[in-house]
């Protein structure tokens, strides 16, 4: 049996765990909506200060989404109450919106006007648009409801890889320049910088959803094709090997006897 003392810490131990953990998502669905936390025994609001898609990925990893959340701003109106938190500042990998940066519970110079919102529907939505195969084509980016381009300045292969990997075919990608021509409407990112291990392109640093000083004709293409292939066996496991490099299939010389 635990004596008093012990008893009291376990207890104060439990309580500060529950007034941590538990967020919620308001007039929206359930994946989608004004974000809330609880604290203290009461509910409350956050501020969009300093508030990133890479902390709404946190919320959606507390609420059972995993990995993959949007910051869409104040979309769901204004709460009431107690604002809980201003100034939060994520990386997007802890697991709990209480391990990120943030000002002390209740204390911000904000309005409720500035309550966030969070979607959990599926985090930034990625396609190839125009290419023969879905392996293949224009890169475009769902964003706050729209669907829009990206600008090939600065996006290399790391980047590419990235795409690849969110649309399920591992993390090995190529930029093919513009092949797949303009698209039109909203160029969403610019200035796309990733290491080649995010699982997520928003995760990459940009300027900024809509930030670009591009045109379409700037437009990113991009190829998921496996870059080694089997060709003329009898089954997918046994074939001539080819490489694909520069855009071309080739074959690869014999390099034992």
């Amino acid at each position: 049996m635990l004596t008093p003392s012990v008893s009291a810490v376990f207890l104060l131990l439990l309580a500060t765990m529950g007034t941590a953990q538990r967020v919620r998502l308001r007039g929206g669905s359930p994946h989608e909506g004004r974000l809330e936390v609880y604290h203290n025994g009461i509910w409350g609001t956050v501020c969009d200060d300093g508030f990133t898609s890479a902390a709404a990925r946190v919320v959606c990893y507390m609420l059972g989404y995993g990995r993959a959340g949007v910051f869409i701003r104040n979309r769901y109106g204004t709460g009431s109450g107690r604002i809980w938190l201003d100034e939060v500042r994520c990386s997007g990998t802890e697991t709990s919106i209480v391990n990120c940066r943030h000002s002390l519970w209740g204390k911000h110079d904000c309005s409720h006007f500035e309550d966030v919102s969070v979607s959990c529907t599926s985090g930034p939505r990625v396609r190839l648009v125009g290419g023969n195969s879905p392996r293949e084509g224009r890169l475009e980016v769902y964003y706050n409801r729209t669907w829009g381009t990206v600008c090939d300045d600065h996006f290399n292969n790391s980047a590419a890889a990235v795409v690849c990997y969110m649309l399920g075919f591992g993390h090995r990608g190529e930029v093919i320049d513009n092949r797949y021509g303009a698209g039109s409407g909203q160029i969403w990112l610019d200035d796309v910088g990733c290491s080649g291990t995010e699982i997520s392109i928003d995760a990459c640093q940009h300027d900024g959803w809509g930030s670009n000083d591009c045109s379409h004709s700037q437009d990113v293409s991009v190829s998921c094709n496996l870059a080694v292939r089997l060709v003329g066996g009898n089954s997918p496991r046994e074939g001539r090997v080819e490489v694909y490099y520069n855009r071309t299939w080739g074959t690869v010389s014999r390099f034992f006897q």
